[in-house]
């Protein structure tokens, strides 16, 4: 009874892994390249875990002679590679260099060929290199998939293109992913490493119930937040739009770039450009929820720390899409903090002076100023004029 449940949630997840493919080439058609690795790891696994769990229960045979299916489980590990490679470099389409990692598997099913043709080749020797670069094949593109995403999304100086949220969830599932993988590799080199003690051939079935949670575990994430399919840099195009979806200030921010004289600007507006609309989303969302500025001591350095943006970069904003400076904004936002505090707590003047400590201001003077410079009153006239103003959104929202 137990062989038998567990080679039915063998062909459940089957069945389970076909329908979140079908939702990625339906759903997700406008970016199905980013997933099509996915998409063949998918195809193969749940077809793997379908015909293992059918083998289980009725023992069937295939007519297909499975030395000619057999290394087709090998696609998965470049596969995953390449999967990763997508995320991460934003293939506009196929590369044909890509297919030499496929090259690996090609060979394997070629020797099985051969050797049902020349049986003096299915001798020790010749089982015992393919059993080694086998598990070799393995921990290679392991060590290939750890590298690219180590490099380029789980390092914290790594370069981004997308707005924190998405960041942050590609790096979860990329981590999520690789775990699996890691799992998955280390039970079929468990498995090959049983079919060669037993004289069989290598397909990878052993220890199958292993691969059910793991899998569910997977299709299961993909099922809560599809967004994940649509890979790193695709976001700029399907959620960002932030032109539109964020409030951006006209008053602080221009997205036409200022003439660049420094080199070292020059050569930073290449990879910086496409950053830009993210990092000023990054850095609007972040004073708008966290309000920091309310610190008088937040330096330039705690904001670009606190933003995850490199110093280097943020300085280029400020440089090249800003029409103030940091300590600008930084008053700037104060006002705009401290006009909400007033209209929503109804503030009387005798509060004024708390009210300019609350938002970031050393002294009332320095507030005095400041609101005066932005709103065109001063802070107790705006108290009493308040219900008659009709203020001016485009200034300070």
């Amino acid at each position: 009874m137990p062989h038998y449940i567990v080679n039915s949630a063998l062909i459940l997840v089957g069945v389970l892994g076909l329908f979140v493919m079908s939702l990625m080439l339906f759903s997700y058609r406008s970016n199905i390249f980013v997933n099509i690795y996915l998409l063949i790891i998918f195809t193969i696994c749940s077809v793997r875990n379908i015909i293992i769990g059918f083998l289980g229960i009725a023992d069937f045979n295939f007519v297909i002679n499975p030395k000619l299916t057999s290394p087709i489980f090998l696609i998965v590990a470049p596969s995953l590679f390449l999967y990763f490679k997508s995320l991460v470099k934003d293939y506009a389409h196929a590369h044909k260099k890509d297919l030499i990692h496929f090259i690996y598997p090609a060979l394997n099913l070629f020797l099985n060929i051969v050797q049902e043709y020349f049986h003096v080749l299915e001798n020790p020797f010749i089982e015992n290199a393919r059993f080694i670069s086998l598990i070799g094949f393995f921990l290679f593109y392991l060590i290939l998939s750890f590298n690219m995403l180590y490099k380029n999304i789980w390092k914290e100086s790594s370069k981004r293109t997308v707005a924190t949220p998405h960041y942050l969830l590609i790096k979860k599932w990329t981590l999520f992913v690789f775990i699996i993988s890691f799992f998955l590799v280390f039970r079929i080199v468990c498995s090959i490493y049983y079919e060669k003690l037993s004289n069989q051939l290598f397909q990878a079935h052993k220890y199958s119930i292993l691969v059910i949670i793991p899998w569910l575990l997977v299709y299961g994430k993909i099922l809560i937040n599809p967004e994940i399919l649509y890979g790193y840099p695709k976001l700029k195009k399907r959620i960002i739009k932030i032109e539109k979806q964020i409030n951006f200030t006209d008053h602080v921010w221009i997205f036409d770039l200022k003439e660049i004289s420094n080199p070292k600007d020059k050569k930073l507006s290449s990879t910086i450009k496409e950053r830009v609309v993210p990092y000023i989303s990054e850095i609007e969302n972040f004073v708008e929820k966290q309000h920091p500025f309310r610190n008088p001591k937040f330096s330039f350095a705690d904001f670009a720390k606190a933003i995850k943006i490199p110093t280097g970069h943020l300085y280029y904003i400020f440089m090249y899409h800003a029409i103030v400076t940091f300590v600008e904004y930084k008053n700037y936002c104060r006002i705009k903090d401290a006009i909400r505090l007033i209209n929503e707590e109804g503030l009387e003047e005798v509060a004024l002076e708390d009210l300019a400590k609350k938002v970031g201001f050393s002294s009332y003077d320095c507030f005095f100023t400041a609101f005066k410079d932005q709103t065109k009153l001063d802070p107790k006239e705006y108290l009493i004029n308040k219900k008659d103003i009709t203020y001016n959104r485009n200034i300070l929202i």
